[in-house]
């Protein structure tokens, strides 16, 4: 499922997001930046460990940050460690809103125009999937939304049938209602 939107293609997908072609990923972390969990160690895995040790590196991260790397063995060539986590491994909406933000002002800066999300946060407590994939699908239109036609193309790409419901659900509700609001 696809949809245009200011200049940008937004899509829902299933599928690995390591083997995909895009200028960037977003991860979930704690403020450690170790990728030890979860979807972050299985791209730690295929994408050597070198990728956490450059992000160990940059430590210790605040909640809402979104730390750059690069990507390793990976095919997207940056990875944004977004911490919204606490140690307890804890996420808040706020932290998962700003994380989301920060990686597309910080992708703006650096001239990456290709992002993709899978569902940050949606598996840890104060989070759930449906309130994770609507923050990130939110934020990702208001950004969006600050830089028209800059970036190409954002993908919410997800290997669990429950996000990946949500993201398409997400998806169809705002952009009814913006194709409304237009028509209006």
């Amino acid at each position: 499922m696809k949809y245009e939107y200011n200049g940008t293609q937004f899509e829902a997908a299933f599928g690995k997001i390591e083997e995909l072609e895009f200028d960037a990923i977003a991860l979930p972390t704690t403020p450690s930046l170790l990728m030890d969990s979860g979807i972050t160690a299985k791209i730690k895995t295929i994408a050597g460990r070198a990728v956490e040790d450059e992000a160990v590196s940059l430590a210790p991260g605040m909640p809402g940050d979104a730390v750059m790397t690069g990507a390793g063995d990976i095919s997207p060539r940056q990875i944004f460690h977004c911490v919204m986590l606490d140690d307890n491994k804890n996420a808040s909406p706020d932290s998962l809103r700003i994380s989301v933000k920060n990686v597309f002002e910080n992708a703006e800066k650096r001239g990456l125009k290709n992002l993709a999300f899978p569902a940050i946060g949606a598996s840890f407590p104060g989070l759930d999937p449906k309130m994770a994939t609507e923050i990130i699908v939110e934020q990702a239109i208001k950004s969006v939304d600050e830089k028209p036609g800059f970036f190409t193309q954002v993908c919410f790409i997800v290997c669990d049938t429950a996000p990946y419901v949500y993201f398409k659900k997400i998806l169809k509700k705002k952009f009814k209602k913006k194709a409304e609001q237009v028509n209006t």
